[in-house]
Protein backbone atom coordinates (compact mmCIF):
# COMPACT_ATOMS: atom_id res chain seq x y z
CA UNK A 1 0.00 0.00 0.00
CA UNK A 2 1.24 3.22 -0.91
CA UNK A 3 -0.29 6.60 1.06
CA UNK A 4 0.97 9.59 -0.17
CA UNK A 5 -0.07 13.17 1.67
CA UNK A 6 0.42 16.87 0.84
CA UNK A 7 1.05 19.65 3.33
CA UNK A 8 1.59 23.58 2.75
CA UNK A 9 3.92 25.21 5.29
CA UNK A 10 2.91 27.96 6.98
CA UNK A 11 4.17 31.33 7.63
CA UNK A 12 4.51 30.01 11.57
CA UNK A 13 6.34 26.73 10.78
CA UNK A 14 3.36 24.50 11.30
CA UNK A 15 2.03 22.27 8.58
CA UNK A 16 -1.57 22.40 6.85
CA UNK A 17 -2.95 19.38 4.75
CA UNK A 18 -3.03 20.61 0.99
CA UNK A 19 -6.32 19.36 0.24
CA UNK A 20 -8.03 21.43 3.50
CA UNK A 21 -6.16 24.62 1.99
CA UNK A 22 -8.39 27.53 1.05
CA UNK A 23 -5.56 30.52 1.16
CA UNK A 24 -2.88 30.38 -2.00
CA UNK A 25 0.81 30.84 -0.59
CA UNK A 26 1.79 34.17 0.07
CA UNK A 27 4.45 33.81 -2.65
CA UNK A 28 3.60 31.48 -5.94
CA UNK A 29 7.17 31.21 -6.39
CA UNK A 30 8.23 30.12 -3.01
CA UNK A 31 5.46 27.39 -2.28
CA UNK A 32 6.97 25.60 0.71
CA UNK A 33 5.00 22.43 1.61
CA UNK A 34 6.11 18.53 2.27
CA UNK A 35 5.17 15.27 0.72
CA UNK A 36 4.43 12.51 2.86
CA UNK A 37 4.96 9.35 1.28
CA UNK A 38 4.27 6.06 2.92
CA UNK A 39 5.08 2.65 1.72
CA UNK A 40 4.09 -0.14 2.89
CA UNK A 41 4.37 1.24 6.17
CA UNK A 42 7.52 2.63 5.93
CA UNK A 43 7.87 7.03 5.72
CA UNK A 44 9.93 7.62 2.77
CA UNK A 45 9.39 11.21 3.33
CA UNK A 46 7.51 13.35 5.53
CA UNK A 47 7.22 16.44 7.55
CA UNK A 48 11.18 17.00 8.58
CA UNK A 49 11.51 16.62 4.33
CA UNK A 50 9.84 20.15 3.81
CA UNK A 51 10.84 22.18 0.99
CA UNK A 52 9.44 23.83 -2.29
CA UNK A 53 6.81 21.00 -2.65
CA UNK A 54 5.21 22.16 -5.96
CA UNK A 55 8.89 22.20 -7.46
CA UNK A 56 9.73 18.79 -6.03
CA UNK A 57 6.54 17.37 -7.55
CA UNK A 58 7.58 18.52 -10.89
CA UNK A 59 11.21 16.40 -10.07
CA UNK A 60 9.07 13.51 -9.00
CA UNK A 61 7.64 14.35 -12.48
CA UNK A 62 10.66 14.11 -14.01
CA UNK A 63 11.95 11.29 -12.38
CA UNK A 64 8.95 9.15 -13.75
CA UNK A 65 9.34 10.21 -17.25
CA UNK A 66 13.31 9.26 -17.29
CA UNK A 67 12.44 5.82 -15.44
CA UNK A 68 11.67 3.85 -18.15
CA UNK A 69 14.95 4.52 -20.37
CA UNK A 70 17.16 4.01 -16.87
CA UNK A 71 18.49 1.95 -14.50
CA UNK A 72 18.68 4.76 -11.54
CA UNK A 73 16.50 7.69 -11.42
CA UNK A 74 17.60 10.57 -8.69
CA UNK A 75 17.09 14.44 -7.60
CA UNK A 76 18.10 16.75 -5.13
CA UNK A 77 15.29 18.46 -2.98
CA UNK A 78 15.14 21.90 -4.77
CA UNK A 79 16.15 24.00 -1.68
CA UNK A 80 18.19 21.43 0.55
CA UNK A 81 20.46 18.42 0.32
CA UNK A 82 18.53 15.33 -0.02
CA UNK A 83 18.67 12.75 -2.48
CA UNK A 84 14.87 11.14 -3.48
CA UNK A 85 15.70 7.84 -5.80
CA UNK A 86 14.47 5.03 -7.51
CA UNK A 87 16.07 2.02 -8.59
CA UNK A 88 15.23 -0.81 -10.04
CA UNK A 89 16.01 -4.10 -8.80
CA UNK A 90 14.84 -6.68 -10.62
CA UNK A 91 11.80 -8.79 -10.71
CA UNK A 92 9.34 -5.86 -11.77
CA UNK A 93 10.46 -4.25 -7.92
CA UNK A 94 12.31 -1.19 -7.14
CA UNK A 95 14.30 0.45 -4.21
CA UNK A 96 13.10 4.08 -2.97
CA UNK A 97 15.03 5.81 -1.51
CA UNK A 98 15.38 9.16 0.63
CA UNK A 99 18.10 10.19 1.94
CA UNK A 100 20.07 13.32 3.81
CA UNK A 101 23.07 13.40 5.79
CA UNK A 102 23.23 10.01 7.82
CA UNK A 103 19.50 9.37 7.28
CA UNK A 104 18.67 7.21 4.79
CA UNK A 105 14.85 5.63 4.58
CA UNK A 106 14.17 3.05 2.09
CA UNK A 107 12.19 0.01 0.76
CA UNK A 108 11.29 -1.66 -2.38
CA UNK A 109 8.18 -1.83 -4.15
CA UNK A 110 6.65 -3.02 -7.65
CA UNK A 111 7.71 -0.57 -10.18
CA UNK A 112 4.58 -0.57 -11.94
CA UNK A 113 2.84 0.60 -8.36
CA UNK A 114 5.27 3.00 -7.51
CA UNK A 115 5.14 4.84 -11.09
CA UNK A 116 1.06 4.66 -10.59
CA UNK A 117 1.17 5.87 -7.02
CA UNK A 118 3.69 9.16 -7.65
CA UNK A 119 1.73 9.79 -11.10
CA UNK A 120 -1.28 10.17 -9.38
CA UNK A 121 -0.20 11.76 -6.71
CA UNK A 122 1.67 14.34 -8.96
CA UNK A 123 -1.92 14.93 -10.72
CA UNK A 124 -3.71 15.55 -7.76
CA UNK A 125 -1.44 18.01 -5.70
CA UNK A 126 -0.55 19.62 -8.41
CA UNK A 127 -4.01 19.65 -9.49
CA UNK A 128 -4.96 21.03 -6.14
CA UNK A 129 -2.04 23.63 -6.55
CA UNK A 130 -3.28 24.80 -9.69
CA UNK A 131 -7.13 25.56 -8.25
CA UNK A 132 -4.76 27.68 -5.30
CA UNK A 133 -2.31 29.27 -7.71
CA UNK A 134 -3.50 29.63 -11.00
CA UNK A 135 -0.72 31.75 -11.98
CA UNK A 136 0.96 28.51 -11.67
CA UNK A 137 -1.27 26.41 -13.41
CA UNK A 138 0.13 26.41 -16.69
CA UNK A 139 3.78 25.51 -15.46
CA UNK A 140 1.91 22.39 -13.39
CA UNK A 141 0.30 21.45 -16.53
CA UNK A 142 3.75 20.99 -18.29
CA UNK A 143 5.20 18.97 -15.31
CA UNK A 144 1.69 16.85 -15.87
CA UNK A 145 2.25 15.99 -19.38
CA UNK A 146 5.48 14.23 -18.95
CA UNK A 147 3.42 11.65 -16.57
CA UNK A 148 2.61 8.08 -18.21
CA UNK A 149 -1.52 8.29 -18.87
CA UNK A 150 -3.62 7.70 -15.88
CA UNK A 151 -4.74 3.83 -14.95
CA UNK A 152 -7.57 2.70 -13.53
CA UNK A 153 -8.46 4.12 -9.44
CA UNK A 154 -9.05 0.81 -8.21
CA UNK A 155 -5.24 -0.09 -7.58
CA UNK A 156 -3.58 3.25 -6.65
CA UNK A 157 -3.17 3.17 -2.92
CA UNK A 158 -4.70 6.46 -1.21
CA UNK A 159 -4.18 10.22 -1.78
CA UNK A 160 -5.91 12.11 1.42
CA UNK A 161 -4.35 14.92 0.38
Amino acid sequence: MIEIRNFLRRKDGTFEPLLATSDPPEDPLYVEGAIELVIDGVEIMGLTHWDLVDQLWAYICTLLARLPAEQRVSTLFPDMPVEFAIERIGGGRVLVSCSGGREVRRTSVGEAELVEALSAGARHALGLLSALLPENAEDYRHDLSQLPPAKSTSDRGTYPG
